[in-house]
């Protein structure tokens, strides 16, 4: 065993020389190219993290400006919502005001129309009172001239022949028209 791990040693030992051997010959070889390449590395990763720092920053300075505007507008819409909703109160108001007088002004028209009716209502009933007790006046000198009349037409009919005795004179009359009428003998 011991003859093994010496071999292992051995083997190991002239790996790591063969391993240092070819990175010196890789040195000597690409050195100068890798040492450039690494400059430029280097540089490339310092011109990406300046440009990737200057972005940040105007990123965030276009931000802080957009978050300034937002905040700029949002204020003004603000104030104009402010502003258009003390000018629809006030208009409300205003309307509501309006509504309130024009409601006054109608219950007064109202009001003088329930005067006009009453007012024509009494002076319908005077009219129609007036006109009645004219027209029982009226009624009453007919009946009055009727009731004279009748009396004088009463007395002439008291005066006059009765209706069997004009009969009994008409049908004489009209027979001794015709010849026809025989005189009673006697």
């Amino acid at each position: 065993m011991a003859r093994r791990d010496n071999k292992k040693q051995d083997q190991s030992s002239a790996t790591e020389d063969l391993e240092g051997n070819v990175d010196q010959i890789r040195q000597i070889l690409f050195g100068g190219q890798m040492r450039d390449y690494e400059k430029r590395f280097a540089e490339m990763e310092q011109s990406l993290t300046k440009s990737i720092e200057q972005l940040s920053k105007h990123v965030d300075k276009r931000l802080e400006r957009l978050d300034a505007y937002t905040k700029r507008e949002l204020d003004k819409l603000t104030d104009q919502f402010k502003m258009e909703r003390k000018a629809r109160t006030d208009e409300n108001k205003q309307t509501s005001k309006d509504i309130d007088s024009l409601a006054r002004q109608v219950e007064g028209w109202f009001e003088e129309v329930e005067e006009q009716i009453e007012s024509e209502n009494r002076q319908l009933r005077a009219s129609v009172k007036d006109q009645g007790e004219e027209l029982l006046a009226t009624i009453q000198e007919t009946s009055d001239q009727f009731d004279a009349s009748l009396q004088g037409q009463t007395q002439l009919a008291e005066a006059k022949l009765g209706r069997e005795d004009l009969a009994a004179l008409l049908s004489e009359v009209a027979l001794r028209l015709k010849k026809d009428f025989k005189l009673p003998k006697g």
